[in-house]
């Protein structure tokens, strides 16, 4: 384990609550934030972190279409949701991975 020294600095009050709103934000320690920012290193890109969520449940999304799909394809008792055909879920599937692909985009 590398040895740790402690570093004092005073703030206001309110500077105290930005930098903890900052270091919120950027999903990291006060203590990582203020070393990152005092040695000019790159602070998390927080948006980064939401649209990784974000595809995660799309992808979710995506994994439950196809297996409608394959439901459909290959069980000779399956009955899809009401109102739902073939056609529909194509064409939710092609929706789907076209927010997907605008997803990976932003990123």
């Amino acid at each position: 384990m590398t040895a740790q020294a402690q570093i004092k600095a005073y703030l206001t009050v309110s500077e105290k609550a930005e930098v903890t709103a900052l270091a919120k934000q950027a999903r990291i320690t006060v203590s990582e934030l203020v070393r990152r920012l005092v040695l000019g290193r790159k602070l998390p890109d927080a948006g980064r972190h939401q649209s990784v969520i974000d595809l995660v449940k799309v992808n979710a999304d995506l994994a439950r279409l196809g297996n409608l799909l394959r439901m459909a394809l290959t069980d000779e008792d399956f009955q899809p949701p009401e109102g739902m055909d073939l056609e529909t879920l194509f064409d939710m599937i092609r929706e789907t991975q076209s927010i997907l692909k605008g997803k990976i985009e932003e990123l």
